[in-house]
């Protein structure tokens, strides 16, 4: 463990390592200290020089990682200013890895819930009429096996989480529509992680099972309906929200949002 930079786990035998993980945890232990505010926007990030001799890294794997949050929006680098956190309103704010780091680094602030699931308003309820319209009885199948994995796990658990975000990971695929399952990987990650928030992270985790609404979903995906699962899935979504808003994260007729 590094004391100049705290929270990099360091193996004790680097050199065992591949060069891909050297670079992904130094990118992940960048990556939350961007969003959890530790470095802010416009700061400097720790020197080359510096961090290669503190951590014993390799430049090679410093500069991937580097390169890996810059294309994520988060860094920029300019010659004389050297690389600069960018503002947020840059980053790829549906990017997995940096819907991870928003939940890994603590509650994440409100805004970034609500627009969350705004964004799933907006694109599942439409995604699950495509769905319902242009399904096959082996998109049917993705369905039936997260529908079976949510009634027997626990919500707790990060097996029922992933057979959440699989269930709706089977709407997108469902859809057919190329540019929505481009979108697949960020509301994957939006759809688990808000989800193991709601259920098991809040100071007061929502106990309320949603696997009924979703098999109603479901349904109505089966009977090629598309209007009334169009219905069903904007429901769902504010339902989802509504728990987070009333419980700890909101307070009901929180005003416009603000980054």
């Amino acid at each position: 463990m590094s004391d100049k930079f705290p929270g990099l786990t360091v193996a004790l035998d680097q050199t065992a390592w591949p060069e891909k993980k050297k670079n992904e945890s130094i990118a992940d232990w960048l990556g939350r200290k961007i969003v959890s505010g530790t470095f802010p926007s416009g700061q400097r990030i720790p020197k080359e020089m510096d961090f290669l001799e503190e951590t014993g890294m390799s430049r090679g794997a410093y500069r991937e990682a580097l390169r890996r949050l810059a294309g994520k929006g988060m860094l920029v680098t300019r010659t004389r200013s050297g690389t600069r956190v960018t503002p947020r309103e840059n980053w790829s704010l549906l990017d997995p890895d940096v819907v991870r780091w928003s939940f890994e680094s603590g509650a994440p602030p409100d805004w970034y819930i609500r627009a969350l699931y705004e964004m799933r308003a907006m694109i599942e309820p439409p995604a699950a009429a495509f769905a319902a319209e242009r399904r096959t009885e082996e998109d049917l199948e993705l369905f039936r096996e997260a529908l079976h994995a949510m009634r027997y796990c626990d919500m707790t658990e990060d097996s029922w989480h992933a057979a959440d975000a699989s269930f709706h990971r089977a709407i997108l695929i469902s859809s057919h529509n190329p540019v929505l399952l481009s979108l697949e990987s960020g509301i994957t990650a939006a759809v688990a992680y808000t989800t193991a928030f709601r259920y098991r992270d809040m100071p007061h985790p929502h106990t309320r099972n949603p696997v009924e609404e979703h098999a109603a979903v479901f349904e109505r995906i089966e009977a090629r309906d598309p209007n009334g699962v169009r219905k069903l899935m904007t429901e769902l979504v504010d339902t989802a929200l509504l728990d987070s808003k009333g419980t700890t994260v909101f307070d009901l007729g929180l005003p416009t949002l603000k980054i």
